[in-house]
């Protein structure tokens, strides 16, 4: 019998995602919201979220906050996830986005999140080192809340990393440098976040296929770039491949990052060829644009959607790049 697919979501700052819906976002005035969608959210939930929804289960651990925590243990309990959070006091934080449908186009309002206690930190490293088994996939998404110092998080890479695991990094600033040094199996920046840690514009495609590959060749493993409407770049020891999806009405464009990485992973989980696992995560995030609860259609559907997917070999840039 073929083993399960086995991954684990990392979620250090989450946040409860409460999304707005105006017909005109008027700055300094009276808005009516048309509606409010409310959900269990964070980078790596909303991972373990879609992987759920196309039939992985997953572990799910991070910091959640005692006091407003029944939201996540309802979505826990109707998806296959394992709770593995550690619950500190305290709230866990909301995350208000306003989606202003006239021009389509969100406004995030970030709140800090909890500050774990370093008996809570010294918990989950443990929690942590618990679940670390060879060959296991651990994806760690989003922002480090207060507490957790950039010291910390590399530590944790580089247990994952000595214990055999397989380890998917979706940050941005000084963790996502910490993952390059730590040489991970994958990160997923998108073309802000890489632009900021090489420290220079990316003005054109051109040079961010440059500086994906680049990036590839000196850390290995996998390098997805995200490139928002145009689509997004998949960098490999094998293979360079850019994958866009047919023009899609949007709905809300919350949490469409986390569906690409969810995407490619099941790739990966499943033994999916490159390009198929490149088809696969854009339609992740093709599906995730489309509507607000983030959850994806049937196999039959999705496959569909494959074939309808733009994928374009970069073998020439790539050689060029190496000159």
């Amino acid at each position: 019998m073929q083993q399960a697919p086995d991954i684990v979501t990392v979620t250090l700052n989450p946040a409860i995602d409460e999304t707005i819906f105006l017909d005109t976002l008027q700055v300094g005035g009276v808005n009516r919201a048309k509606c409010l969608h409310r959900q269990a959210g964070g980078k790596g939930i909303n991972v373990s979220r879609m992987l759920h929804h196309f039939g992985i289960p997953s572990t799910a651990t991070g910091f959640l906050g005692k006091a407003n925590g029944e939201i996540y243990k309802k979505f826990f309990k109707g998806k296959q996830i394992e709770d593995a959070f550690v619950w500190i006091p305290g709230e866990t934080r909301p995350g208000i986005k306003i989606v202003n449908e006239s021009n389509r186009q969100t406004t995030d309002l970030n709140f800090p999140g909890l500050k774990p206690s370093i008996e809570e930190l010294d918990e989950f490293g443990k929690r942590l080192r618990s679940m670390i088994k060879p060959g296991r996939w651990f994806a760690l998404s989003g922002s480090l809340p207060q507490g957790v110092s950039i010291d910390f998080f590399e530590k944790w890479l580089l247990m994952l990393k000595r214990g055999g695991a397989y380890v998917a990094v979706d940050t941005s600033g000084e963790a996502l440098k910490a993952a390059i040094r730590c040489k991970v199996d994958l990160i997923k920046p998108n073309e802000h976040e890489l632009a900021e840690i090489l420290g220079h514009p990316l003005p054109d495609f051109a040079s961010k296929v440059k500086a994906a590959v680049q990036l590839q060749h000196e850390k290995g493993g996998h390098v997805i770039l995200s490139l928002g409407s145009e689509g997004a770049l998949f960098i490999t020891p094998q293979n360079n491949l850019m994958a866009s999806a047919p023009p899609v009405k949007v709905v809300s464009t919350v949490g469409a990052g986390d569906a690409l990485l969810s995407g490619y992973l099941a790739g990966l989980l499943t033994n999916r060829p490159a390009t198929d696992g490149a088809r696969l995560a854009t339609v992740f995030a093709w599906c995730n644009l489309e509507r607000v609860d983030r959850k994806l259609p049937s196999q039959v559907k999705i496959i569909e959607r494959m074939t309808r997917i733009n994928i374009q070999p970069l073998s020439k840039m790539k050689s060029s790049t190496r000159s």
